[in-house]
Formats: C-alpha cells, sequence, structure tokens
C-alpha cells in the first residue's frame, strides 16, 4: 500500500513526482496495453528494424566502408561524384546523409506505412511543459564546464572537431555547411533513439525501455574517447527521461546539438583557431 506524503516536506514530494512522472507514466502505458497483442507487433518492429538500421548505418555509410559507395557510383558513370571519396568533407556530408536516412528515413516509414502510426506519437512534436527550457538551459549549463575541461585532453583534440576547417579565411562557408548537417543528424539520431526505439518497445517494456536503447546508443560511442563512451551512458538514461517527460525529442536535440558545437568551438579554440 502506497504511503501517504509527509506534508512536513512537501517541496521533497513535489519533486520525486516531478522526476518519478514519467516512469509512472511509462508503466502505465505497459500495464494499459497487457492485453494488447498488437503491441509485440510494435516492439519487434522497433528492436528489428532498429538493428537494420543500424547494420546499415555501419557497412555503408561510415568513411571506412564508403569506397564501396564510389566503386558503384564509377560503374555508373557518375565519375564526377567520385571526387568526394578524397574530400574530408564530402566523405563527413556523406556520412551525416546516411545517418538522416539511418536514423530518421527508415524508421519514420516503418511507423507510417509498417505500423500504420504517427510520428508524433514517437516524439516528433513540440514539447509540453513549462519545465522544458529551464531542464535545457540547466544541462547545457552542467555540460558546458565538463566540456570545456574535456577539451584540454589530447584524445579529445584527436577526435574534435570531425571537420577542420581552412585557417585561411575561417570561417569559411565549409565550416557552417559541415555544422548545419552535424546539427541535422543530430535531430535525426535523437529520433531514433528516443523517439523510435523507446515508443515502440514502451507498451511491452515500460519504464525499462529507456535502459534497453541505452545500450545500443553506448555501443556507438565506442570508437569516441573513454570518458565520452562512459558519459552516454548517463546522457542516454537523461535523455531518455527528458524525452519521456516532454513527449518530444526537440528538447534532446537542442540539448545534444548545443554541447556538439560547444566541443566544436572548444577543441578549435584548443587547436588555435582564434
Amino acid at each position: 500500500m502506497q504511503s501517504k506524503p509527509d506534508l512536513r516536506y512537501p517541496g521533497f514530494y513535489a519533486f520525486r513526482d516531478w522526476l518519478l512522472g514519467p516512469i509512472r507514466d511509462a508503466q502505465l502505458v505497459c500495464e494499459s496495453n497487457q492485453y494488447d497483442p498488437y503491441k509485440h507487433l510494435r516492439g519487434l518492429t522497433g528492436l528489428l528494424g532498429g538493428c537494420l538500421c543500424l547494420l546499415l548505418l555501419r557497412f555503408l555509410f561510415i568513411q571506412s566502408e564508403q569506397q564501396n559507395w564510389f566503386h558503384f557510383l564509377g560503374w555508373l558513370g557518375c565519375s564526377q561524384l567520385q571526387q568526394l571519396k578524397d574530400s574530408h568533407l564530402g566523405s563527413l556530408c556523406f556520412w551525416a546523409m546516411g545517418c538522416l536516412f539511418c536514423y530518421a528515413l527508415m524508421p519514420a516509414l516503418l511507423v507510417r506505412f509498417f505500423l500504420r502510426e504517427r510520428l508524433k506519437d514517437y516524439g516528433l512534436r513540440l514539447p509540453r511543459g513549462k519545465e522544458t527550457l529551464p531542464v535545457v538551459g540547466l544541462g547545457l549549463a552542467v555540460m558546458v564546464p565538463l566540456v570545456w575541461l574535456a577539451s584540454q585532453s589530447p584524445g579529445f583534440l584527436k577526435v574534435y572537431p570531425f571537420y577542420d576547417p581552412h585557417r585561411n579565411g575561417f570561417p569559411g562557408w565549409d565550416f557552417f555547411l559541415w555544422e548545419s548537417l552535424y546539427a541535422m543528424q543530430f535531430l535525426a539520431l535523437e529520433f531514433f533513439f528516443r523517439g523510435f526505439l523507446i515508443h515502440s518497445t514502451l507498451p511491452v517494456m515500460g519504464a525499462w525501455s529507456i535502459p534497453v536503447m541505452v545500450m545500443p546508443y553506448c555501443m556507438i560511442h565506442f570508437q569516441k574517447p573513454f570518458p565520452e563512451a562512459l558519459a552516454s551512458i548517463f546522457a542516454g538514461l537523461f535523455l531518455g527521461w527528458l524525452g519521456l517527460k516532454t513527449r518530444s525529442v526537440l528538447p534532446g536535440f537542442a540539448l545534444h546539438a548545443g554541447v556538439a558545437w560547444a566541443m566544436d568551438l572548444m577543441a578549435l579554440y584548443r587547436k588555435g583557431y582564434w
């Protein structure tokens, strides 16, 4: 039996309800769908479809695998596009477009035409709740100083930024083109992990859909520095909670893109670009 709240500490119980509200709501979704056989199709679509999206991204679009595409384009007679193979910016843009395809387009097609559900039920909607901006602001206030400390590490500077702009005439169009595509792939990433994976498995797993989502999210960080890969576990838990709290992937996108831009700018500063 649930104990009554202690009226001497109303602030504590209000905070507890605010913090645990999304978890309770997720459990209610799971319990309300207890006898719905459709939920298993939805869960399988999320898990198996998610595996397919990650496989295609890994074996078709990362930089070490892109030469297969360029050989194919050359066979088709599109030799001019092969110049992208020797361009670092072109290779990165190709990877970003692959992220948009595998993280956003493929899951969206599964939701709309296979499951026949609405994308807004998977987080593509404006966030709810007046606490969204304060939470995002607090997240940036916490993360930016940590990024500043991490930017002193040689391992950090070896990875970031993904694209080093030319020093003469910086900043140029190439830098802003890359940073724009970089941000867009974060929107796709948030839809895939905090939207598609969580909401497809929510009726089956309830709140456990968040840690299930965190496992592949951590794995895509294996090539990053160890502190960042470790932090992805906690970031994934927080962003999953935030997505359920606001019913939207947009706050997570704003936080994710803001931190990523801060990482690139601080890395460039450490390398003496300004």
